[in-house]
């Protein structure tokens, strides 16, 4: 499965950023780090090497999914459906705060409305491909809800009230996580 390295990818890249990361060390912070690698690599990167394999060998990909009959001429739209969200999350490098939670509402729709399509397509058509109901269909609802776990995390952190002051927000500096 070609999406399991980029999840060890961004899981290591933001251990490491972390470790070696200058700015001082809080929640909020550490939650930004892990979600911009994740959305960047986990689904921007991997979304466009997955983008390239429904452009360029649409047929095979649809056959290994368990689509049988038809020549999968679906998987062109699939693969600019991959390659949209796959920009939106690497320009999470560059842009932050709502555009982040767009990128993420972005990954929930499309991946669980995948796995929505997975499960019916086994329970409807009997369709058990390991490509149908294997790896694919856990991460169809892994990679959303890990995102939408980070974000959730990381604007909890930010609304914080500052130690000292009370019912004041507790914001990190305006830094921006590079990677």
């Amino acid at each position: 499965m070609i999406l399991v390295p980029f999840v060890v990818i961004a899981l290591i890249g933001g251990a490491i950023h972390l470790h070696r990361d200058k700015q001082p060390r809080s929640t909020a912070r550490t939650m930004e780090i892990f979600l911009i690698w994740w959305l960047v690599v986990a689904v921007g990167i991997a979304g466009v090497f997955g983008a390239m394999y429904h452009f360029f060998d649409g047929p095979k990909i649809a056959s290994e999914i368990g689509y049988t009959n038809g020549d999968g001429g679906f998987q062109t739209e699939v693969g600019f459906g991959d390659l949209a969200l796959s920009v939106l999350a690497i320009l999470c490098i560059w842009f932050r705060d709502r555009f982040v939670l767009a990128t993420v509402v972005a990954l929930s729709i499309m991946y669980l409305g995948d796995a929505y399509g997975h499960i019916h397509q086994e329970a409807i058509h009997d369709n058990h491909d390991p490509d149908n109901t294997g790896a694919v269909l856990y991460l169809d609802i892994l990679l959303p809800l890990v995102a939408i776990g980070l974000y959730a995390l990381r604007e909890r952190a930010l609304r914080r009230p500052r130690p000292g002051r009370p019912g004041q927000p507790h914001h990190d500096p305006p830094d921006v996580v590079r990677i």
